[in-house]
């Protein structure tokens, strides 16, 4: 039971990832894509949550910045061994996409903010926050429209992508509380292997591909695992996943269908007006400097912490 729940939460924590970092950001069936290729890129954010939520319980991750700096973490997993996207534009591209959309969006507010509002003594705080998710998903969503790479898809297609990718993550949520009852322990054996696994993608891959990785992501690395070494050495026992686990009354995860809800409402009304908004833009202008922002002061935050601090 142990490493089936560890599994699971390996498995749901990393479709939560995906969701929020692949379905979102790119809010449509692409002509390219297809079940393979969702499945692969499912694997991929899998292996990224495992290393994710290695960091969580080997850090003592308790408080929203070391979970920032967490976040950080697999966001340039992502964005800088992954793919190389994180060397395209620097500086900028350190923040986006790895701070601004994946610690930020993706950590901070899919896997933490949703999870916590499941759990919330506030009858209606799932609800109100994938109201908000969706209002934002849908603004994003028309950007694409105006891309060279986009397209405009029709309603009706945007909505099909949408409630399918939700309803899967909201099984994803589900069986991410339950199987966090049981703490993440993994093996050291498959620990050693999912760093070979990403050893090896970078040496191999990432390198060759671009040369300046070898300077950058260790640097960028090795600040995040700075802060958390940091955060360790005060924090008591226990991590988030101790906390978000546990019973959610169903109708709370219906409450996360808003999301696609006022997501397609906005697609649609905005697609009826005619609208031609560059929302991506808005949203890089806000979020680029604000990851820079929240990685320093999480970084800050965590240096200067006592161990009588309560976080």
């Amino acid at each position: 039971m142990k490493i089936l729940k560890n599994l699971l939460q390996v498995l749901s924590t990393g479709y939560i990832l995906v969701f929020f970092s692949e379905h979102l950001f790119w809010a449509r069936v692409r002509p390219d894509d297809s079940l393979a290729g969702w499945m692969g890129a499912w694997i991929a954010y899998s292996l990224m949550a495992f290393v994710f939520l290695a960091l969580l319980t080997h850090f003592r991750v308790k408080n929203i910045w070391a979970l920032f700096l967490a976040g950080a973490v697999f966001g340039w997993l992502g964005e800088g061994l992954v793919v190389q996207t994180a060397y395209e534009m620097l500086p900028l591209s350190i923040s986006f996409t790895g701070l601004a959309w994946h610690a930020l969006l993706s950590v901070w507010v899919g896997w933490y903010a949703v999870r916590q509002s499941l759990h919330s003594p506030d009858r209606w705080a799932a609800l109100k926050l994938a109201a908000v998710i969706g209002l934002g998903y849908g603004l994003w969503a028309i950007c694409w429209w105006l891309e060279p790479d986009g397209g405009f898809a029709p309603v009706a297609d945007f909505a099909v992508f949408s409630l399918t990718t939700t309803l899967l993550v909201i099984v994803a949520y589900v069986l991410a509380d339950w199987s966090a009852t049981e703490p993440f322990s993994p093996s050291r054996r498959v620990t050693g292997v999912v760093a070979g696994v990403f050893a090896l993608y970078f040496g191999f891959i990432t390198v060759p591909a671009a040369p300046s990785a070898v300077v950058v992501l260790p640097i960028l690395l090795g600040l995040a695992f700075w802060g958390l070494f940091k955060n360790r050495q005060v924090e008591a026992e226990g991590s988030l996943p101790d906390v978000l686990q546990g019973p959610v009354a169903p109708w709370k995860y219906a409450c996360l269908l808003a999301l696609p809800a006022v997501g397609i409402l906005v697609y649609a009304l905005a697609a009826a007006l005619g609208l031609q908004w560059r929302t991506n833009w808005a949203l890089y202008l806000i979020t680029t400097p604000l990851g820079f922002v929240l990685f320093g002061y999480s970084l800050f935050r965590l240096l200067r912490r006592k161990a009588t601090s309560p976080g």
